[in-house]
C-alpha cells in the first residue's frame, strides 16, 4: 500500500514509513534508558515505538491541528509509555519523567540531525530507504547486547569478595567467588568444601591431605585432592572448611566457597 503525493510527484510507502520510525524510535528509547541508567522493559518499549510509527504513518494525511498536536504531544505521550520513573513522591516521580523527556527530546534531535546530514552529504533523502531503518535497529540490538554484557559483568564482579584462607600456619588473601551451586560436602567430617585454583595451590604444599572428592562440572567429572584448611576468613566470620585442590585456574578469583558460607 502507497500514499502519493501529487504536489511533489513523489511516492511514500506506508511500509517503510512504520518500519523505520519504528526502529528508529527503538533506538531512541534505548539510548534514553540507557543515558538515564534505568532498566530496559521491552514491552512497554515494543508499545511506544509502535505508536510512534503508526503516529508517523498517519502524519502526512493529517490535517493542520492534528500536526500540530502530534508535534506538541507525541514526545511527552510516548516517554510517558516506555519510560519508568522512579519511586518516590509524585512531585519527584514528574521531575524524573520531564528529566527522561529531555533527554528523549535531545537524542531524537541528535538523531535526526545525523540523518539529514547524512542525507545531504549522499544528495539522497534516506528516510525514503529501508537502510535507515535498519542501521537504526541494528544499533538498538548493539546497545542492549551491550547493556546485557555490562550487566553480566557487574554481577559477576558482586559476587567476587575477598576472603583469607589460614593453613600450614600461613595466612592467604585471595578473591573468592560467590556460588551458590558449590554444594560440596566432605562426607567424613561433615564440613563444606571450597575450591581453590591451580595457581594458588603451591602455597597449600604443607597441608594435611585428607583424601579425595568427586567434582561434577560441565567438563566432566574429577576427583579433586583434599586438605585441611586452619580456617576461611569471609566478611569477618572464621569458617571451618576443606579445600579441593583443582588441577587448573580460574578467571578472577582463586577459591569457589561453598554456598553455606555466604
Amino acid at each position: 500500500m502507497q500514499v502519493r503525493t501529487y504536489h511533489i510527484g513523489v511516492s511514500v510507502y506506508i511500509e517503510l514509513v512504520l518500519f523505520n520510525n519504528f526502529a528508529i524510535d527503538m533506538l531512541l528509547e534505548v539510548c534514553t534508558l540507557t543515558v538515564m541508567g534505568r532498566s530496559v522493559r521491552k514491552f512497554r518499549c515494543f508499545l511506544a515505538a509502535l505508536f510512534g510509527a503508526g503516529v508517523a504513518a498517519a502524519y502526512a494525511i493529517a490535517p493542520t491541528g492534528w500536526k500540530i498536536a502530534v508535534r506538541i504531544l507525541l514526545a511527552p505521550i510516548m516517554t510517558v509509555i516506555f519510560f519508568r520513573p522512579k519511586e518516590g513522591k509524585a512531585l519527584a516521580r514528574i521531575v524524573d519523567i520531564v528529566c527522561g523527556l529531555a533527554v528523549f527530546c535531545a537524542l531524537t534531535f541528535l538523531v535526526g540531525g545525523a540523518a539529514q546530514g547524512i542525507g545531504y552529504l549522499l544528495g539522497v533523502d534516506v528516510n525514503g530507504y529501508p537502510q535507515l531503518g535498519l542501521v537504526a535497529m541494528a544499533l538498538a540490538i548493539c546497545v542492549l547486547s551491550v547493556r546485557a554484557v555490562v550487566k553480566r559483568r557487574a554481577s559477576k564482579r558482586a559476587d567476587i569478595v575477598d576472603v583469607r584462607l589460614c593453613a600450614a600456619g600461613k595466612k592467604i588473601d585471595c578473591k573468592a567467588l560467590k556460588d551458590s551451586g558449590n554444594m560440596l560436602v566432605d562426607s567424613f567430617s561433615g564440613l563444606p568444601v571450597v575450591i581453590i585454583s591451580g595457581r594458588l595451590a603451591h602455597s597449600l604444599d604443607g597441608c594435611a591431605k585428607e583424601g579425595f572428592i568427586d567434582v561434577n562440572t560441565v567438563n566432566g567429572s574429577n576427583s579433586l585432592p583434599l586438605v585441611k584448611l586452619d580456617g576461611v576468613e569471609v566478611g569477618g566470620n572464621d569458617l571451618a572448611a576443606l579445600g579441593a585442590i583443582s588441577a587448573s585456574d580460574m578467571d578472577g578469583c582463586d577459591v569457589i566457597l561453598q554456598a553455606s558460607m555466604f
